[in-house]
């Protein structure tokens, strides 16, 4: 069947989790994507531990069904083999500092004089205007500027350092929302445009909640103490018998009044948003009856019934979950070289045309004769440009 973005060719130069992750799902959703890679290694992620076979596990999981060629863009010849190409390109995506593409001869104004109709994204850490534009910056760094970092850990408590990359895997769908509209609109106007996404601003709509309401009231929010950051028994994380936890989200009072009662504590119901300290007696007593009984337990009187709990999972339960495992979110594929290794699904489900696995990640300068013919690039300039080390 034809994929919504087939016939669209994506020229991708942002490596690593932000810029992986948002040409995998463009690649998924069937576009061209064709991974440009320095000649010497190629793309970092390659070779970062642990490793299945030869390559590296997060490379494996972030780089299906693109193409993939060397090219190095250090030369003159091998960034004008770059703007050639962007001639018969779609979307370019790239993630080097702000002005570093401009002084190669390959920012957004010297490219759209070959293909105005071209989509260009810039995926940085603080976007194009910013006076940190220059600042290194990994996704503790954004979290931290964000505000949300502050909000994340125990009433008088440090800050607590999230598991997962928030801002960067947040950043890679907004960079595919970006890129999606600018295609949407370039079939109303003809033109092409740059979009500038920052992982920093990505972070905005994450603190929604919280950040309305200061706004509102300017009543500043402290960690541990916010309706959703533990300040409430109703929403909170609890330790069972067996050292193990399980949440609790009844904002509503109908899920809250359900809660109660299973638990024979009817007495909380009116006083499900008690301010404190009786608040927090209302925590500590439910932390002491949580203890009572194993997470199984809990689980067991818990489950079926109207109120909104769950078990804190490892990743090791979490791939055992029936909705997980249902749904197909992690699964396992071949590699030609590698064996088996790890994908994620498309995480949006289709009725027609489901997006997923097509072909696996390429080896570095896998497809580099194979697009470089379909760029009308001739087998002499091929064996020049291979002899000088540019592909």
């Amino acid at each position: 069947m034809t994929q919504a973005l087939e016939g669209i060719r994506v020229l991708d130069l942002a490596p690593l989790l932000p810029g992986s992750l948002c040409t995998q799902m463009l690649a998924d959703l069937g576009a061209e994507v064709i991974k440009i890679e320095g000649p010497n290694g190629g793309d970092s992620l390659r070779s970062a531990p642990p490793l299945i076979g030869t390559t590296g596990s997060f490379f494996h999981i972030a780089n299906r069904n693109k193409k993939g060629i060397r090219l190095d863009l250090k030369q003159q010849r091998g960034r004008d083999v770059f703007i050639r190409m962007t001639g018969k390109s779609d979307v370019v995506i790239e993630n080097f500092r702000p002005g570093a593409m401009r002084q190669m001869g390959l920012g957004y104004d010297d490219l759209k004089k070959v293909n105005d109709r071209l989509v260009y994204c810039s995926l940085t850490g603080f976007g194009q205007d910013s006076p940190y534009s220059q600042s290194p910056a990994h996704d503790i760094n954004f979290l931290g500027l964000s505000g949300i970092l502050d909000l994340i850990g125990d009433k008088g408590g440090n800050p607590a350092v999230p598991g997962v990359q928030i801002a960067g895997a947040g950043g890679s769908l907004h960079a595919a929302i970006g890129i999606l509209t600018a295609l949407l609109r370039r079939e109303k106007t003809g033109r092409g445009q740059h979009i500038d996404v920052a992982l920093l601003d990505g972070l905005t709509p994450f603190l929604g909640l919280v950040m309305s309401q200061y706004l509102t009231d300017h009543r500043l929010p402290r960690r541990g103490e916010t309706l959703v950051g533990g300040g409430y028994a109703f929403y909170n994380v609890y330790e069972t018998k067996d050292g193990k936890y399980i949440t609790l989200g009844n904002v509503e009072k109908k899920y809250w009044i359900t809660l109660c009662t299973l638990i024979g504590r009817p007495d909380l119901v009116e006083q499900q948003f008690a301010p404190s300290p009786r608040q927090d007696e209302i925590i500590e007593e439910l932390r002491a009856l949580f203890r009572q009984k194993t997470r199984r337990e809990w689980v067991d009187l818990l489950d079926s019934k109207d109120t909104c709990f769950a078990p804190v999972n490892s990743l090791e339960e979490a791939l055992q979950d029936p909705h997980i495992r249902g749904r197909g979110l992690w699964f396992k594929a071949t590699h030609p070289v590698d064996g088996e290794i790890p994908q994620q699904a498309f995480p949006i489900k289709f009725s027609e045309d489901q997006p997923g696995w097509k072909s696996p990640p390429p080896l570095l300068g896998e497809h580099t004769l194979e697009v470089l013919r379909e760029m009308e690039f001739s087998e002499e300039e091929i064996r020049s440009l291979k002899a000088q080390g540019i592909i």
